[in-house]
């Protein structure tokens, strides 16, 4: 596990998320189809768009331009400390959801992505 190395009140803070994504007005899914039940997509309220890392670039990016990104705490392929600094170096620099089980120690993770992706406001969706 990364550690980072930056003062806890310099890291991004724990935030109730599930209010926060449903405000989103454009959600762009990562490998999440799981955070499906966490929005409420609505013509004019707001817009999902699935699709995987792979599929990730900067115009798709810009083009989508999303309020909000979420996307599996962790995969077989990649984390979610792989993909914000992916985010980052396409120009992204908005909020990040992480999708995971309930954690012991969440502030932990959000600390760790934070230090490595700072242009990000990463937050923890938790299901199950």
């Amino acid at each position: 596990m990364i550690q980072g190395k930056l003062p806890q009140e310099d890291c991004t803070k724990l935030v109730p998320a599930p209010r926060s994504i449903k405000d989103a007005g454009t959600v762009l899914l990562i490998y999440a189809a799981e955070a499906l039940s966490l929005v409420t997509p609505r013509r004019d309220r707001q817009s999902i768009i699935l699709t995987q890392m792979r599929m990730l670039n900067s115009g798709m990016l810009q083009n989508i331009a999303p309020e909000a990104i979420v996307a599996p705490l962790i995969t077989a392929d990649y984390d979610i400390v792989d993909l914000g600094i992916l985010l980052e170096d396409l120009g992204y620099a908005g909020d990040l959801y992480a999708l995971t089980r309930p954690l012991p120690r969440a502030e932990l993770v959000i600390r760790e992505v934070g230090a490595a992706c700072p242009r990000l406001t990463v937050r923890l969706l938790e299901i199950g």
